[in-house]
């Protein structure tokens, strides 16, 4: 039976709460990824190395405490709906965003990092709103307009966090509380839920441990073997979130707003390939194809950026995102389609705890690279060695990409 008008609208208005969602969250990144060198020094009272150390400790806080929690609020939405789980991770976005403004010493900055991490599943609990309302061979579509989306965020929180920074470090954070707390009171007034009470299942610790649910993951058919290719791919795009805003001062002596402008670029990149070229490209060339193309593109232009020696080089290469971008939602939509409908949940929560693990390994990969190599008394000068590891891990998803083709004899 064709879905009733009303059906329809609901549905139209949910996409909007969760387009507009996943923009929040990358703009909520991108609101203070321009500021967060000269925030690290002024909490650190140290060097551009030790700032991008204490922000790499930073981010591996708030990832582990993802790790643990993600599979819980993945199960939690699997059992009470997706609507009052999106709602309450965007409330406590707001009052993270909102702590930061006001926080004066490192520890209590660490804390409260923390503190957001438990409650930062608001894109994979989204990814399941969508696997909950839609076909499967459509899923790759949407998802995609959540990667619009989030590109989106990367235009406008970057610029607008670069200039509020060269204002005051402290008023992107505000701006973030701000745009939060307007969504969720636009989601609890036009969205309902999404998951029927009789597609909804018992909560379960034991489905709800992480290590449990990767377990069951990794043993589900046709999911296992994509696992590592997901979980690599996020590591290596983690590289720009997590480092690039200091490797672009160390390389270019670039300003916030110079960082913000550069970031920005990068969601409008990402936003034109999510929101056409993944929209027209990917039902033509089929998702397998798309997950061959995009790592290889990614690869080659982490490399160049790794090298580059001027600043259009770097635009040149982030130009190729409108390829290498196609991969998140292509192996979501791999892995979304091997899994049952009252397990989306699980499943997306699961993907969240790898991109947790990814979260935790980055700074410690790529800080601490650029730290050995950019920072006070380098091993060896050169502050572009975490896009060459990154790269390194795009090579390494494409390795294990073709194992698990030649396995299941998908070629």
């Amino acid at each position: 039976m064709p879905p009733d008008a009303s059906t329809t609208a609901n549905t139209r208005l949910a996409l909007v709460f969760l387009a507009a969602t996943a923009f929040i969250n990358s703009m909520g990144i991108g609101l203070v990824v321009p500021v967060m060198p000269s925030l690290m020094l002024e909490l650190t009272g140290g060097d551009l190395g030790d700032a991008s150390l204490w922000g790499g400790v930073a981010l591996i806080s708030y990832a582990a405490m993802q790790f643990v929690f993600s599979p819980i609020v993945g199960a939690l939405s699997d059992r009470y709906g997706r609507r009052p789980i999106l709602l309450m991770s965007l409330s406590a976005f707001a009052v993270d965003m909102l702590l930061l403004a006001l926080v004066e010493t490192l520890l209590w900055f660490l804390v409260i990092r923390a503190f957001a991490g438990i409650f930062a599943s608001t894109f994979s609990t989204a990814g399941a709103y969508i696997a909950d309302v839609t076909p499967a061979e459509q899923r790759a579509q949407k998802f995609a307009i959540l990667g619009a989306a989030f590109g989106a965020g990367f235009i406008l929180g970057p610029a607008v966090g670069g200039l509020l920074g060269d204002i005051d470090v402290r008023l992107p954070f505000f701006a973030g509380a701000l745009v939060a707390s307007v969504n969720a009171v636009f989601g609890a007034v036009f969205v309902r839920e999404s998951l029927h009470a009789e597609r909804r299942r018992p909560f379960s610790w034991a489905r709800a441990n992480t290590i449990g649910t990767l377990l069951r993951l990794a043993r589900t058919p046709g999911t296992g073997t994509l696992l590592p290719v997901f979980f690599l791919a996020t590591l290596s795009s983690w590289v720009y979130p997590t480092v690039w805003s200091y490797v672009a001062k160390a390389k270019f002596l670039w300003s916030e707003s110079e960082i913000g402008w550069s970031v920005a670029y990068f969601g409008v990149i990402s936003f034109i390939a999510q929101a056409a070229v993944v929209q027209m490209l990917m039902p033509r060339i089929g998702v397998r194809a798309a997950i061959w193309l995009s790592l290889l593109v990614e690869m080659a232009a982490l490399v160049g950026i790794g090298v580059a020696t001027a600043g259009w080089f770097v635009y040149l290469m982030v130009t190729t995102a409108l390829i290498s971008t196609m991969q998140d939602s292509a192996i979501r939509q791999a892995l979304s389609s091997r899994v049952s409908d009252d397990a989306q949940g699980e499943l997306q929560g699961g993907l969240s705890a790898l991109t947790s693990i990814a979260m935790v390994l980055s700074p410690l990969i790529y800080n601490g690279s650029f730290a050995l190599t950019a920072g006070e008394d380098p091993f060896f000068y050169f502050p572009g060695s975490p896009f060459i590891v990154a790269a390194a891990m795009s090579g390494l998803a494409l390795v294990f990409y073709a194992a698990r083709t030649r396995t299941d004899g998908n070629r």
